[in-house]
């Protein structure tokens, strides 16, 4: 579903309006797809040059990057900020651990005991940035949303900072099978696999993908929670990085996780079989092809 036709308002909005938008696709979508159009909205509402989303695990010592918008021609990151100890934030984290917000009009003003910030800051082309901490309904940080300029500073408005905050609390209570909720231990920050479409870009763990398939020149890709997302990337080379292992490419047009197979059965009216794995919404088919090698990896 596209931005502005859910929206059907205009380009830009002011900041008090943000919210509306958001909550719009919050209530419209899956909660991890609407994140990455949240993300892309007030990246372009706000005239940022990047916008993210960190996510901490349980208590709050590491972080990761999970969702990142860029501007073109602005670097990502995404991949960088995996499973970082939080002590790379220093004691900018304080304010957002007591619900504050943290404004930096400026990174090269940063006082000194935040040196190592600033390196990661100046790494990152980051002129100017401004991050809201994200807590679910039991007042837990789990999460910290965030705007950042990278080619001139800027002044946040008070504005702007209000609208992300509530931009914030709504992606907290969103959807419990979110992003945004207390995982299975050791599922939480499993290694994860980058997805891209178009400027956005967003980590999975490699263990939630559940179903790949093509789709025109890139491929959809199915988590087991249900989620479809979309990747630009061709069949090919999903099946080039996935873990053979795991996932088995069982038609010329899908792969699957073995693991998140729920059944295996004849479809209606044949003799062809087909696949029901766990996050997707319809029957998978199996080539004649593939059929011996599916029963051998299933013990079927």
């Amino acid at each position: 579903m596209d931005i502005w036709q859910l929206a059907e308002l205009p380009e830009y909005l002011d900041p008090p309006c943000w919210a509306v938008i958001a909550a719009r696709l919050l209530l419209s979508l899956p909660f991890e797809e609407a994140v990455p159009q949240v993300l892309e909205y007030i990246g372009e509402a706000a005239r940022a040059d990047r916008t993210w989303v960190m996510r901490f695990n349980d208590d709050v010592t590491l972080l990761r990057n999970s969702n990142e918008w860029c501007r073109d021609g602005v670097s990502s990151h995404v991949a960088d900020l995996q499973n970082v100890p939080v002590t790379m934030m220093g004691e900018i984290l304080a304010p957002p651990r007591e619900g504050r917000s943290v404004a930096i009009n400026d990174v090269a003003m940063l006082p000194r005991s935040l040196r190592s910030l600033q390196v990661e800051f100046r790494h990152q082309q980051i002129q100017s940035t401004l991050t809201v901490p994200v807590h679910n309904d039991d007042g837990r940080l789990i999460a910290c949303i965030g705007l950042d300029a990278a080619r001139s500073r800027r002044r946040w408005t008070i504005d702007e900072v209000h609208a992300l905050i509530q931009i914030a609390a709504l992606m907290g209570v969103a959807n419990t099978e979110g992003a945004p909720r207390r995982k299975p231990k050791g599922e939480e920050f499993s290694v994860p696999i980058y997805l891209k479409s178009g400027r956005s870009a967003r980590g999975v763990p490699v263990a939630s993908i559940a179903s790949v398939r093509a789709d025109r020149d890139g491929s959809l890709v199915g988590l087991r929670d249900g989620a479809q997302l979309a990747d630009d990337r061709p069949l090919r080379w999903w099946q080039s990085v996935l873990p053979d292992q795991d996932f088995l490419r069982i038609h010329r047009s899908a792969l699957v996780n073995i693991r998140l197979v729920d059944l295996l059965r004849r479809r209606a009216g044949g003799q062809d079989l087909e696949l029901l794995v766990k996050g997707c919404p319809a029957p998978v088919p199996v080539s004649r092809t593939s059929t011996a090698e599916l029963r051998r990896r299933l013990g079927a």
